[in-house]
């Protein structure tokens, strides 16, 4: 093989490396979302059904309504951070490729200039 073949094949090994590196770290985040999801999710049907149990003592419906309406309003607030996490997530597992790959030697010009671009990313998804 003559050395713009092998050159072209080490870009294309590095290409297939990075896309599957975006993935995996896609996947983490994809599972990190969806683990909050839930435990917002089972946390809110527990405070629900604890608080629909007390209708039926003593308690005034009322104040049984607005527990159930402050829970509802807390889960959605929660519900609502779960993609920024993820986003933030997503973000500092391609930071932790990108810094394993530098300090291991194998980084060249091309990584440092993708690290700071996701680091200007992570500092808007953190905001």
């Amino acid at each position: 093989m003559t050395e713009t073949e092998l050159s072209r094949e080490d870009d294309l090994r590095q290409l297939l490396t990075d896309a599957i590196e975006v993935q995996l770290a896609a996947l983490k985040a994809g599972i990190t979302f969806w683990t909050e999801w839930i435990e917002q999710t089972s946390a809110f049907v527990q405070s629900a059904t604890r608080t629909l149990a007390n209708l039926d003592t003593d308690e005034p419906t009322k104040d049984v309504i607005l527990e159930l309406v402050d829970a509802g309003r807390a889960n959605a607030r929660a519900i609502t951070e779960i993609p920024r996490h993820s986003a933030t997530k997503f973000l500092e597992e391609l930071d932790r490729i990108t810094e394993a790959r530098t300090s291991g030697g194998g980084g060249g010009t091309r990584s440092r200039s993708a690290r700071g671009t996701r680091r200007k990313r992570a500092g808007r998804a953190k905001a």
